[in-house]
């Protein structure tokens, strides 16, 4: 079997085991389908070892790949508001994905859309028929979107608290509970609203993303200016603009800024095409924001932690904000494009069978110490194919971005080149001293291991010095990371163990190191 039918079934097989662990929230059709993929993998290596790649993947890809990556879209849609287009796909994707909803789904998304152009009377229809069936999470949202499309907040918490159970709440969390939550405040009940929201944070049962979002509700609600604008800029990003302006109105409005904030929410509500936003605008200037006044000092305190929290989370959030500049990881990712395409038309000239790195600089223990010190800069450079190069330049886009970002430009440079010209060293030195035959070397996997491990060094800093939560919960994902490789180095005869745990305990001191010296200080909020 060759090494990217090896790759791939290691990564169908992880990804499998990962979708059906019990504390995944994959949907139930997702671990039915990763199952039954295990199911026909484990057949076809006891049976027929020769069809695995063939049968497991292509079962793996129509599954499981596919449909993932199709409802990353979908969601993609809906968050940046495209709901008419969002219904469109959905209608389509229910044939692939025909279990958990969705295969009404795209009649709710239509409400949306229809609500979103103003055309309320057939988007409430559309909410009404969907209703019907309360049992179901399509039903319970649509009864949710009826409710907050009009604003009848108090009508839709005396409807979840007649007609839901915590199990269904609990159940319908990215859509039911965060808008009953909001639905407190927005009735003046706020305190609800933050105590509900704080023990959601404690007991970690809501996604990440619809809990940052209620905590940049109730920063809001509260009159945190700086900390809401914070929130929507890094760990909110992928909502839409206008989002973002309406919220952070309403934290003005709520810090006092009672004229530059009306101004702004009619600017915003002339400007926008959203039905919604233009209703919400309504509300918001019609309606008084919920009495701070009414807020212990527990309460402040509360609100407190979470502003605290969303500094830190937007500081060691692995998703690095899309306006920050990177160019050096950008400038890497481009050399080792252009130097693969070079190969490929040096191939295309003498044949892929006469090709060899030796030539192009790939790494060679005897000729290192032979003089030709060089290849174990430009071996850093060179990918055996397609695969090789796609999957180092896509991890280098995640972990570099991060790196660079928390370290600025030159030093991770620096710990780029360490990490990759270090991992090669420690190959040649295995390679002599315990290596019968010679072998080439080539790949970034090294250095890119190596910024994993500064990532890995940065999180440990900012979880065991600066008592940062969210440090410590991507701490263990880098641990989690790291115990992947290895089990994927020690399944995969292809791969350079040695290459790779170098170059990540080489990257791992040199971050520690370099954190050590004056660097990139946390997103922090600006002087009022």
């Amino acid at each position: 079997m060759d090494f990217t039918s090896i790759v791939f079934i290691q990564i169908a097989i992880f990804s499998c085991l990962a979708i059906v662990f019990p504390t995944s929230r994959s949907s139930s059709s997702i671990k039915i389908s990763a199952a039954i993929v295990l199911i026909l993998l484990s057949t076809s290596f006891y049976f027929r070892p020769d069809l695995m790649a063939k049968v497991g993947l292509g079962a793996w890809a129509i599954a499981i790949l596919i449909p993932l990556l199709l409802m990353r879209q979908l969601e993609s849609l809906v968050i940046n508001s495209q709901y008419m287009a969002a219904s469109r796909f959905a209608k389509w994707l229910r044939w692939l994905v025909p279990t958990d909803g969705m295969w009404n789904y795209h009649h709710l998304l239509k409400g949306i859309a229809l609500a979103q152009t103003g055309q309320m009377e057939a988007a409430g229809e559309i909410f009404a028929r969907s209703r019907a069936s309360e049992r179901t999470e399509i039903g319970r949202s649509a009864t949710a979107l009826l409710y907050r499309s009009t604003n009848r907040w108090q009508e839709y918490i005396e409807w979840v608290q007649q007609r839901l159970t915590p199990a269904q709440l609990q159940l319908d969390r990215s859509t039911n509970l965060a808008y009953y939550l909001r639905a407190f405040a927005e009735t003046g009940d706020l305190r609800r609203c933050i105590a509900e929201v704080a023990k959601l944070d404690r007991d970690r049962q809501l996604n990440t993303q619809y809990l940052n979002l209620l905590k940049m509700y109730i920063l809001a609600y509260c009159g945190r200016v700086d900390a809401a604008i914070l929130a929507c800029q890094s760990l909110l990003s992928m909502y839409p603009a206008e989002v973002h302006q309406f919220w952070i109105g309403t934290a003005e409005l709520a810090a006092g800024k009672k004229d530059a904030a009306r101004q702004e929410l009619r600017q915003l509500k002339q400007t926008t095409t959203d039905s919604c936003i233009q209703q919400d605008i309504a509300w918001r200037l019609s309606q008084p924001l919920p009495n701070l006044d009414k807020l212990t000092p527990y309460d402040w305190e509360t609100v407190a932690g979470m502003e605290a929290t969303v500094i830190q989370d937007a500081g060691y959030s692995s998703v690095t904000p899309n306006d920050v500049p990177t160019p050096v990881t950008n400038f890497i990712i481009a050399i080792n494009v252009l130097i693969f395409c070079a190969e490929l038309f040096w191939q295309s000239k003498i044949g892929d069978k006469d090709f060899t790195f030796i030539p192009w600089g790939g790494l060679s223990a005897p000729l290192v110490v032979g003089g030709q010190w060089w290849r174990i800069i430009t071996a850093n450079f060179l990918h055996m194919g397609i695969l090789h190069l796609g999957m180092n330049m896509l991890a280098l886009l995640y972990l570099g971005k991060f790196v660079e970002y928390r370290l600025g430009t030159w030093k991770y440079l620096f710990a780029y080149l360490v990490a990759g010209l270090g991992s090669m060293a420690v190959i040649t030195y295995i390679d002599l001293k315990w290596m019968t035959t010679p072998h080439i070397t080539v790949g970034a996997s090294g250095a890119i291991m190596g910024m994993l491990g500064a990532m890995g060094a940065i999180h440990l800093r900012g979880w065991r010095q600066a008592k940062v939560a969210a440090a410590g919960r991507q701490f263990q994902a880098v641990l989690f990371s790291v115990g992947f490789q290895l089990v994927f180095d020690l399944t995969n005869g292809h791969t350079s163990i040695v290459g790779h745990f170098s170059g990540l305990i080489i990257g791992f001191l040199i971050g520690l190191m370099l954190l050590g010296l004056p660097t990139k200080e946390l997103p922090r909020l600006p002087s009022s």
